[in-house]
């Protein structure tokens, strides 16, 4: 059993046990979250229940920004549209949910999807946005502000060449702000996920620790714990500690191997991973867009 399965098993055993430091906002969210859907198949949607009243006060959207989520008319729009939500309300933040290209489908798609947000995450103010004559990828950046937080799904098996980069490779590379890409399987794996810490990809650059900045705010929204991976070409004699940073319970723990290997590996147990990308290049690094395609869980880039 590795270190963040133990991890893991020591911090479901808390859970179990009632130590409150688990009764988190995220907890309480995703409990109700499941309740709202009782969910079989998360990318089949549900008729949506009786609202269930937030979990917390919200805070100001006028300060506290907003959530731009992206959305098609594959039924894997409602996984990229919930967890936006769920952003949203976690930082008292406004939702956008945007279309762009030839108008959907189904010409209720944004309504239903706004009907949906409000099901389960009622304090959020949702609106739309369709836009005919630009790309996805332009309409999101050009909707979002510089801090903004921009959410767009990515599916496994639509990784393209490098000169056709998807819309989550675009967004990614050139947000200035935080991007949530949202992996499809297995979302939400159920109750546990709440207890599941972030994983933080650190090299000790510039960009790892703003993702470890970044990680920390997140984890104290959520109210779950971090684990900093470091990962080396060699072994090293580095014990592992945990620290307190903010309110926040952050483990540090090295590893040698394959940087996407090891991430990769992380995130099957992680809530989510965040990785911290180099400004001005304009385009992911290659361990950033191997995790990207490969991730388990949802992905932060941070810029």
């Amino acid at each position: 059993m590795s270190d963040l399965d133990k991890f893991n098993v020591e911090q479901q055993a808390r859970q179990r046990a009632g130590d409150p430091h688990r009764i988190s906002p995220y907890h309480e969210m995703i409990n109700r979250y499941l309740r709202t859907f009782s969910y079989v198949d998360p990318y089949v949607p549900a008729p949506a229940r009786t609202p269930v009243a937030a979990a917390r006060p919200a805070a100001d959207p006028a300060t506290a920004g907003t959530v731009i989520v992206g959305v098609d008319d594959m039924p894997t729009s409602h996984v990229s549209v919930d967890q936006a939500a769920i952003e949203a309300e976690l930082h008292g933040a406004a939702l956008l949910i945007v279309h762009a290209g030839a108008p959907p489908r189904d010409p209720r798609l944004l309504e239903h999807l706004t009907e949906r947000v409000r099901s389960f995450a009622p304090s959020v103010p949702a609106t739309t946005q369709v836009t005919v004559g630009m790309s996805p990828a332009e309409l999101l950046l050009a909707a979002a502000g510089a801090t903004d937080l921009i959410v767009v799904g990515h599916r496994h098996g639509r990784a393209r060449g490098a000169l056709r980069r998807s819309v989550a490779d675009h967004v990614a590379a050139e947000h200035t702000g935080p991007v949530l890409v949202v992996r499809e399987p297995g979302w939400p794996p159920g109750p546990e996920l709440a207890t599941r810490p972030l994983v933080v990809g650190a090299n000790g650059s510039a960009a790892s620790t703003r993702a470890s900045e970044f990680a920390v705010q997140e984890a104290k929204a959520r109210g779950c714990d971090i684990v900093r991976l470091r990962v080396t070409k060699e072994p090293v004699e580095e014990l592992d500690r945990t620290d307190r940073i903010g309110g926040v319970t952050v483990r540090s723990r090295t590893v040698a191997g394959n940087p996407v290997n090891e991430i990769v590996d992380a995130s099957s147990r992680a809530a989510a991973v965040v990785l911290g990308r180099s400004a001005g290049r304009g385009r992911l690094s290659s361990v950033d867009r191997a995790v990207l395609h490969h991730a388990h869980c949802p992905i932060f880039f941070v810029g």
